[in-house]
Parts: structure tokens; C-alpha cells; sequence
């Protein structure tokens, strides 16, 4: 089963008066992009959250949020070193260049690291108080969620992608049925304008077999053919093999797109023309949605 990148994950523990909420959220990005978020005391829990997540995901932007709600009180403390340099550079200030204003109270108190709060607690009494299982448990059942949504919506992408590798498959063996005609197409054309060149004598048949054996390499689609079959062939070997498939995924679409150009240029038939033109499109869908694959 393939997974996709988008998913969402909400979950909640608690132990006494001490409360973890955690919110996950993926979305499709090249390489595995993973962000947490944590209140500064809870810093030193955040490798354990991100390799609770790097075994669950392989690939995608995840954000992860934990919030921790204690019953713990919080004390506010004033940093007297920060407000004693405050001081003294407003004092060098106004001696400096004869300022009026002095420095009111309310305004040292808004000035960055003059007021800070003081845990009632140490970290190390946080990660002895059950907060790091708490977090945790959280992570892994927010993680769930998560999980449950990408293969739900990895199961419907497959459904959708198999649909438009069926429509490109198609257009492909339509390709296939009209690819020697075109060289007989090719011959005839090739005949009626040598043959306004050329003197009433008429063709020299040594030279028209050689035009249309160019001629006939030029237009000669076989190969990109069998290798656009072969393309996606893989494509739906990949579906069904599932995990982190999305670059090779992205790989064979690539070369699916470079096949179908070349037959395009190639191809002298407006038939074949049509169907290439199609099958392009359907490969621009499943780029689209290879986008989101893990």
C-alpha cells in the first residue's frame, strides 16, 4: 500500500493535575522536514518526540505541537543584572547626548530579559514527575492518527493513479496499432514530392528506397514505445509494493514524459498525434499526485 504525506493526528494524556496535548501535522516535501514545538522547560524532550516520528515517517513537512499544562506554580523573578546594564546605558545616554527622558519603570519592565519566570521546579523534577511519559504516550497516539490518515489517503491516491495508468496504457497500445502505418504514410508523401521534383522521367528507385529508409528511421516510434510500456509496467509494480515510492515514482513519470515528447515529435500521424497528446496529459496527473506520495 503506498501512503501519502497529508495527515493530522490529535492526542491527549493526563496524570493528575498535569495535562499533554499533542497536535501532529504532515504535508508532502521532498525529504523528511520535521519540526517540533516545545515550551523551553520541556526543551530537552524534543529528540525523543522527533525519533518517535522518524520511525513512524519517512518522508514529508511534520510539524509536531506538545503542549504541558502543570499545576506546578510559576514564580517571576527580575533579572537585576539585565536592568542594572539597562540603566547604566541610558545613564551613558543621556550624559552623552543631553536626553531629557529618563528611563521609566514601565518601560524597563517591557525591555527583553528583565522579567523572567523561575520554575518552582528543576528539569530534572519535570522528567522525574511522569511529564516525559505523558508526552510520549501523547506522541504516539497523535502519531496514529497521522498514520491512519496517510494510508487512507495514500489507498485513494493509489485507486486514482491506477485509473490514469490505465488511460496512459491505453493511449500507448493505440500508438502501438497505428505506429507502421505511418512510415507507408510517410513513403507515399515522400513519393508525391520527389516526384514534383524531380524530371517526367520519373523516380530514380535507388534514391526514393533510400529517402525512405531515412525516412522511415525518423519516424520509426518502437522503441520509445516499448520503453513507455515498460515505464508503466514499473509504475504499477511500484503501486503495489507500497513503501517510499514516491521519488521512483517521480523518476517514471519523468521518463514517461520524455518518451511521450519524443513520439510527438516523431509522429507524422494525427491520430497518433491525438493519442500522445492524451497520454501526456494523464501523466501530468499522476505528477501531480506522485507529489504527494511518501
Amino acid at each position: 500500500m503506498i501512503v501519502s504525506m497529508t495527515g493530522y493526528g490529535k492526542a491527549t494524556s493526563q496524570k493528575d493535575d498535569t495535562i499533554v496535548t499533542v497536535e501532529i501535522r504532515s504535508v508532502n516535501h521532498r525529504f523528511l522536514d520535521l519540526h517540533v514545538r516545545l515550551a523551553r522547560e520541556f526543551a530537552f524532550l524534543e529528540s525523543d518526540v522527533q525519533q518517535i516520528v522518524r520511525n513512524q515517517v519517512a518522508r514529508g513537512r511534520v510539524d509536531v505541537s506538545v503542549s504541558v499544562q502543570t499545576g506546578t506554580p510559576i514564580e517571576v523573578m527580575v533579572n537585576a543584572t539585565a536592568v542594572r546594564s539597562y540603566v547604566e546605558a541610558a545613564a551613558k545616554l543621556r550624559e552623552q547626548f543631553q536626553f531629557q527622558d529618563s528611563l521609566d519603570l514601565r518601560t524597563l519592565l517591557a525591555l527583553p530579559g528583565v522579567l523572567q519566570s523561575k520554575e518552582a521546579v528543576t528539569i530534572e523534577g519535570l522528567a522525574g514527575g511522569g511529564v516525559p511519559e505523558l508526552v510520549k504516550q501523547a506522541v504516539r497516539e497523535a502519531l496514529e492518527g497521522v498514520v491512519t490518515m496517510r494510508k487512507l489517503e495514500g489507498e485513494a491516491l493509489r485507486n486514482d493513479m491506477l485509473r490514469h495508468l490505465e488511460n496512459i496504457r491505453g493511449r500507448a497500445g493505440c500508438i502501438e496499432t497505428l505506429a507502421p502505418a505511418t512510415v507507408n504514410e510517410c513513403r507515399k508523401k515522400l513519393e508525391e514530392r520527389l516526384s514534383q521534383q524531380l524530371p517526367p522521367t520519373g523516380l530514380d528507385p535507388q534514391r526514393l528506397a533510400q529517402e525512405v529508409a531515412i525516412l522511415a528511421d525518423r519516424c520509426d516510434i518502437s522503441e520509445e514505445i516499448a520503453r513507455l510500456k515498460s515505464h508503466i509496467d514499473q509504475y504499477a509494480s511500484l503501486l503495489e509494493t507500497g513503501a517510499e515510492v514516491g521519488k521512483k515514482l517521480d523518476f517514471l513519470l519523468q521518463e514517461m514524459q520524455r518518451e511521450a515528447n519524443t513520439i510527438l515529435s516523431k509522429a507524422a500521424n494525427l491520430e497518433i498525434t491525438r493519442q500522445g497528446i492524451s497520454a501526456k496529459a494523464a501523466i501530468e496527473k499522476l505528477r501531480e499526485q506522485a507529489q504527494n506520495v511518501e
